[in-house]
């Protein structure tokens, strides 16, 4: 079974049993890092489906054709007047911080046609306690000024992980917002004192770090980044696999959190994939983990 990402409620049954294997070729020699690493990076195609307000991420193949879709993210395009324009274009600079035009800033910013960028949600600072939580709220539809909005999180994976020059096709579609579906993210409250903090802003200081769970593997195999399944394996048995605790580290039971699993892996092919678990409790508030996948 191919798979690559997919929203579900976790259904708690008798522990997966795995068995008991290595996976040889694993683990890679810390000393084998160089500084051009980040060029072995997969090559990305970005579609950003305007009418939905919805981006997917495609994973493309070593020859640059066929590409399996990967990420998928909530986002806001431009509203009435501003409208993100059609087309295809390419990945340019990158920014951690960027001032925009109406004088808010965005962190993780990438440009990819001329004034228009993808970023997080917009700040009142160069601040990343002081967020415009209502511009949040709005994720899902469109509000910007052109530019694409995405969680912080978000954000962060695109200017992460797509290289400079990174294909992007900006279309509508207002009947299907892609094949992965369209993300949604908590909603903020005037009342919430962790408002202006993007929840699914990994900072340290992010107070909503107080409430965010934790993914952890309940068969134990493998170590706690390594998933190990047999050849044939079901996408039950990976989320039979996944499980879910609160901050005080109470084991969430069945029905009770949301997991979903992205990455371009084959439960039929015996080898190593790279994919990223993603967990959402009883706050709304999401958890992610990269980890390793081994199909023996």
């Amino acid at each position: 079974m191919r798979g690559y990402s997919g929203f579900y409620y976790v259904k708690k049954a008798a522990a997966f049993c795995l068995a008991v294997c290595m996976c040889l070729g694993m683990m890679l020699d810390s000393s084998a890092l160089t500084a051009d690493a980040k060029e072995s990076r997969p090559a990305y195609l970005i579609m950003v489906n305007r009418a939905a307000n919805c981006v997917t991420v495609y994973e493309k193949d070593a020859d640059g054709g066929a590409a399996v879709p990967v990420k998928a993210f909530v986002c806001s395009c431009g509203r009435e007047g501003h409208e993100t324009p059609l087309g295809t274009f390419k990945t340019s600079n990158y920014y951690k911080w960027r001032l925009m035009v109406d004088g808010s800033y965005g962190q993780y910013a990438v440009r990819f046609n001329k004034g228009i960028m993808f970023h997080s949600v917009p700040y009142y600072t160069k601040n990343a306690g002081n967020m415009e939580w209502e511009q949040f709220n709005l994720l899902g539809e469109p509000a910007s000024l052109g530019c694409v909005r995405l969680t912080c999180a978000d954000a962060k994976w695109i200017y992460d992980n797509c290289k400079q020059g990174t294909e992007v096709i900006v279309y509508d579609d207002a009947e299907d917002p892609g094949p992965l579906g369209k993300p949604e993210e908590v909603k903020l409250t005037a009342e919430n004192p962790m408002r202006k903090w993007d929840p699914t802003d990994m900072n340290s200081m992010n107070p909503w770090n107080q409430v965010r769970p934790t993914l952890y593997l309940t068969g134990g195999a493998g170590g706690e980044e390594m998933l190990m399944l047999p050849v044939g394996a079901s996408q039950y048995d990976i989320y039979n696999a996944i499980g879910l605790m609160d901050a005080t580290k109470g084991v969430y039971g069945s029905g009770e959190y949301i997991i979903s699993v992205s990455g371009n892996y084959d439960l039929n092919r015996q080898g190593t994939y790279a994919i990223s678990v993603r967990g959402v409790g009883a706050f709304g508030v999401r958890t992610e983990k990269n980890m390793t996948l081994c199909v023996v």
